[in-house]
């Protein structure tokens, strides 16, 4: 048996408001998440997307956590760090959100990873961290500040898959990014298609696809981990707009279409981030999902339409902080 857990994260930007108030906030979410899971039996908890967006705050002043929008916020950072940010946008030739979280990148970088590998080992479970804006870093521990200095112009919506040793197992970029992450707002770069992995570990074969990359037509990457064998999916996801009926028929297409429909990954986790960043809303409902029809109890679906098969566990409300926990047959057999 294994156990899969998803975290329904409500943010704020008050989470970010230094170093050490991120670090114990996601240690509190994965206390919460491992008190009453089986020693015995490897466990994967996963995070929701951008999750990491916070270490990016605690790594700046204060002040900016108290800013009444992601705009003002950006430009609060820029003015406080003017000189590292214009040297990083001459030397690339990027815009400023871009050349700001290259100016961070070493901090930004050491605090998330170090973050996750460290409560990693100390809850002896596989953690996949969500994401963070990350440069090129080696896919190594131990994290020192020289290592995580950007090598390039390039910063992608990464994913981080630990093991219960606080070993990092690997990274995972986002190749499809919405308009938030384009070059109007955080301005990231998108990953190569043919750099996607998956990912060996004691609970299966993990394949991470970050939010819209687990969509089809949108993206090829779900297509990719099929055949390198994943098991179990795991899609961090952040939805920056209502959870309307429309919204939640939509979001069917993605983990639970792969692997209820048709039967690609055995298992699939859908953690949701809820809550507001600055003047940004999010909303959704964490999922747990299983191939086989019979292991869940029939009756979950999302809020406005229905039941559906394949649903092991769904977050009861749209803007709420939750845990699902889910124990199953190893994917494996």
């Amino acid at each position: 048996m294994v156990q899969l857990v998803a975290i329904q994260m409500r943010w704020s930007a008050q989470d970010g408001r230094s170093p050490s108030v991120f670090a114990a906030r996601i240690e509190g979410l994965l206390a919460q998440a491992t008190s009453g899971l089986d020693p015995g039996e490897p466990a994967l908890v996963a995070f929701p997307e951008d999750v990491g967006l916070l270490s990016a705050l605690a790594v700046l002043p204060p002040a900016l956590s108290e800013q009444s929008s992601m705009a003002a916020a950006m430009a609060l950072a820029i003015r406080q760090r003017f000189l590292p940010v214009l040297y990083h946008r001459l030397r690339y030739r990027v815009r400023w959100a871009r050349a700001l979280l290259l100016a961070i990148q070493p901090r930004l970088a050491q605090l998330y990873l170090r973050t996750f590998s460290t409560l990693a080992r100390k809850y002896q479970v596989y953690v996949a961290a969500g994401s963070a804006p990350l440069a090129e870093i080696p896919q190594s521990s131990p994290f020192h500040l020289e290592h995580l200095r950007p090598r390039g112009p390039a910063v992608y919506n990464t994913a981080a898959l630990f093991g219960p040793d606080g070993a990092l197992l690997g990274l995972q970029r986002k190749v499809a990014l919405i308009d938030l992450e384009g070059p109007q707002g955080l301005d990231l770069t998108s990953g190569p298609l043919e750099q996607i992995q998956v990912f060996a570990t004691e609970v299966g074969r993990i394949g991470m696809a970050i939010c819209l990359d687990a969509f089809a037509p949108e993206s090829p990457v779900r297509d990719r981990l099929a055949r390198l064998g994943a098991e179990i999916l795991v899609q961090p996801s952040a939805n920056p707009g209502p959870w309307t009926p429309e919204q939640q028929a939509d979001w069917l297409r993605g983990a639970w279409a792969a692997t209820v429909q048709e039967g690609r990954f055995v298992y699939a986790i859908n953690p949701m981030m809820t809550g507001t960043l600055f003047d940004l809303a999010f909303y959704g409902q964490s999922a747990l999902f299983a191939r086989d029809p019979k292991l869940g109890p029939g009756d979950c679906g999302y809020r406005d339409i229905g039941p559906r098969p394949g649903f092991l566990k769904v977050a009861k409300e749209a803007d709420s902080e939750e845990i699902l926990v889910a124990r199953v047959p190893h994917p494996g057999g």
